[in-house]
């Protein structure tokens, strides 16, 4: 498949423009699901297990930090806690802000980082831990970057008496922030670590610490005889860039004079940086550092606890929040702020480690599978784009009907759910697996403008996979693989002004859906452009057609078409090439990318690459219910939130035909294909005719049967 339509040149239309959606791989059979929940037939980066972190050296203590970011939890002897990924923007000062937070997703911070080994996210604090152990308390700082080690610098401040009218307010070493009530301080770089006492500005002690650099981490060990741990301390931590001796910090970039040094300060807990318009988690934080008065911002350490190996469990927050994984690609350091705006494929958030968005609604209980819906983020958008801007829809799709709703970052605001942006999708998916029990049957991708464009694309890569197809302002005209959809209703809605995804894409798909009589709804809004259609967050219409619904399994009748090149770009021109120099595809056996098949069919295979594919499978066993098309037209006022015309397809099913041994192949350009012959209805022992009509020579394997054909039509018995 080709996209059709050329519009404009926006990362939206880059997707548009793009090769084809699908493409198929001969994979070997997935590993069985994960606990919690997920569907067989995913492709293999859906089930591949997460690598795991290095041990950082110098730590003699548990490393499970908390999964959720903003809360912190007890083990072993350790507080470990877990700050917001990529919120390193400190105050507002005098530049324009962070390249990585463009318009669509703007920082409240607007500190930028000197060119060079800084990766645009050289202070971005990771997790931190304190242990107590022997006796030594040991101070752990985890970077989410770290290629240079003597770029960053951190300051721990101590309050040891809990006490805001003792000690000292203004943080050592050049900070530029204050907080009551410090007794001591920690400055940490990659050089040399100092304990200062704050009132004197002495400094007590000088200490080794501990770079791994493959761990990304800072650690101190602190004689006990040096701080004397007991009783509750209030800590509070903060991190910018080293000067050139490593003892105190150097001026922020883009800092207003006299302003902070610092670009990340952490133990600010997810209930603190509010939801609505904070993409990035840093609202509370640049309004903190911007005024220099960080003393909301702190957790308590109660030693007692840490002696007694006290442990307490993750939180477990409902609504939204930012939780972590580690991905199986490392694409390098930091973040990578040349994006390509014209093919919107480079991914621009390089590290392993990746945050995704989650609402967990309050009515969920675990033990008892929840529904999915994943809601894929627009261009220049990033994970959090639900949650800061559409309040109405979070209630609808994810609280009021009890699902949990996963929203990836996908590396970046344009990478069109393809390559890394894919693989980000369903490691997403498989993160979620394990620490939510999820339902996958009742799995919903839905998605607006970029994601509405992604949400098409996997529902028609993997059709199996998902019950609904919600495209808002995402439609992608009249293409090959709609005809993959034949048991996944499609919802189409968007602005009869939108200039970014205009109408004639979304009437191309909901025409080519008509002509095939599969099932869809289709609003549109007469006075809304692309962006006021999201602004008004009126999907009412869109979550009412998520309700019930449910993934079909082993149809009758598959249609499956596919691209088996489906890459984006020229390989002779190198700004068309992804993070590592390929071109963007949803192709990659290396990232476990690309179709498995489609409910009882797998292995698909073409014959020739640069040409499309298609199969048509009918398992006359499993007859399918006749269906009977309705198409009706609908004016509704005022609409979500003003008028909309609506058109929908829809199914009377009456009885289905007597099962008959018949299972029938059409194929064209297709090499190979496996038949999974008991879902497609023949058991064990069973016999039935095989009728095959192909346009070139073919191999099919039908159990432990292997059966090739020439071009033409034949008939073969076979026993399942």
């Amino acid at each position: 498949m080709r996209w059709g339509r050329v519009l404009a040149v926006t990362g939206v239309v880059a997707c548009l423009q793009a090769g084809g959606l699908v493409a198929a791989i001969a994979a070997p059979p997935p590993a069985p699901p994960a606990a919690g929940g997920l569907p067989a037939d995913g492709p293999p980066a859906l089930y591949a297990a997460e690598p795991s972190l290095p041990s950082a050296a110098g730590w003699p203590g548990p490393a499970d930090f908390p999964r959720t970011s903003g809360t912190g939890r007890l083990e072993g002897g350790a507080f470990l806690w877990t700050d917001f990924l990529y919120d390193d923007h400190g105050a507002v000062g005098a530049s324009a802000g962070y390249p990585a937070t463009d318009a669509g997703t703007p920082s409240f911070g607007t500190y930028t980082y000197p060119a060079g080994p800084a990766d645009s996210n050289g202070a971005d604090i990771f997790t931190a831990g304190v242990l107590f152990a022997g006796g030594d308390t040991y101070w752990r700082v985890d970077w989410t970057t770290l290629a240079d080690p003597d770029i960053p610098i951190a300051e721990w401040t101590f309050d040891r008496d809990d006490n805001a009218s003792t000690g000292g307010s203004e943080w050592p070493a050049g900070a530029g922030v204050e907080s009551p009530g410090i007794d001591t301080a920690l400055v940490v770089s990659s050089r040399v670590a100092q304990l200062i006492d704050v009132r004197s500005g002495a400094v007590i002690a000088r200490l080794p610490v501990t770079v791994d650099r493959n761990a990304q981490s800072f650690v101190v060990a602190v004689p006990n005889t040096l701080l004397h741990p007991s009783g509750a301390w209030r800590i509070r931590l903060g991190a910018g860039l080293a000067n050139a001796t490593g003892t105190a910090f150097a001026p922020a970039t883009g800092a207003l004079p006299g302003e902070t040094a610092l670009y990340n300060v952490t133990f600010r807990s997810r209930d603190q940086e509010p939801i609505a318009d904070n993409f990035w988690d840093d609202d509370a934080q640049a309004v903190a550092l911007t005024e220099g008065d960080v003393s909301a911002f702190s957790a308590v350490v109660r030693w007692s606890q840490l002696a007694g190996h006290v442990t307490t469990p993750e939180a477990q927050p409902t609504g939204w929040s930012d939780r972590w994984y580690v991905s199986s690609a490392d694409l390098g350091p930091g973040e990578d702020s040349g994006l390509d705006a014209v093919t919107g494929t480079a991914a621009q958030f390089l590290g392993p480690v990746q945050p995704y968005a989650i609402y967990v609604p309050t009515s969920y209980k675990a033990g008892r599978p929840a529904p999915v819906t994943f809601l894929l983020h627009s261009s220049n958008q990033n994970h959090n784009q639900y949650a800061a801007t559409t309040p109405l829809l979070s209630a609808g799709a994810c609280e009021d009907r009890g699902s949990i709703c996963l929203s990836p970052l996908g590396r970046g605001p344009q990478g069109c759910y393809w390559d890394f942006a894919e693989l980000d999708f369903w490691e997403v998916w498989h993160d979620a697996s394990r620490y939510f029990d999820l339902d996958p049957d009742q799995t919903v991708v839905a998605g607006y403008s970029m994601g509405g464009i992604g949400a098409n694309q996997l529902a028609m890569e993997h059709p199996d996979l998902f019950a609904r197809d919600i495209t808002m302002a995402g439609g992608v005209g009249e293409v090959p693989q709609d005809v993959n959809l034949r048991w996944v209703p499609v919802y189409l809605e968007g602005g009869l002004a939108d200039e970014l995804v205009p109408l004639p894409l979304e009437s191309g798909q909901a025409g080519q859906l008509e002509s095939l009589g599969y099932r869809y709804r289709w609003l549109v809004y007469p006075l809304a452009d692309h962006v006021t259609l999201e602004l008004e967050d009126g999907f009412s219409d869109a979550v009412a057609y998520m309700d019930g619904a449910v993934v079909v399994h082993d149809p009758g009748h598959i249609t499956f078409n596919w691209d088996p090149q489906n890459t984006l770009g020229d390989a002779a021109d190198p700004v068309e090439t992804g993070p590592q120099g390929s071109l963007a595809t949803t192709q990659d056996p290396q990232l476990g990318l690309g179709t498995t098949g489609a409910y009882w069919l797998r292995q698909l295979t073409a014959r020739d690459d640069n040409a499309e594919a298609q199969i048509d499978a009918v398992s006359a066993e499993r007859p399918d219910p006749q269906v009977a098309t309705t198409t009706s037209t609908q004016v509704l006022v005022p609409g979500d939130p003003t008028p909309a015309v609506a058109t929908s397809l829809t199914w009377r099913t009456g009885a289905a035909p007597a099962p008959a041994a018949t299972l029938t192949l059409t194929l064209e350009n297709v090499a190979a294909v496996t038949v999974l012959l008991s879902d497609a209805g023949f058991g064990p022992g069973s016999h039935g005719v095989l009728h095959v009509k192909s346009d070139g020579p073919a191999t099919i394997h039908l159990g432990e049967r292997t059966i090739e054909v020439a071009a033409g039509q034949v008939a073969i018995p076979f026993t399942g």
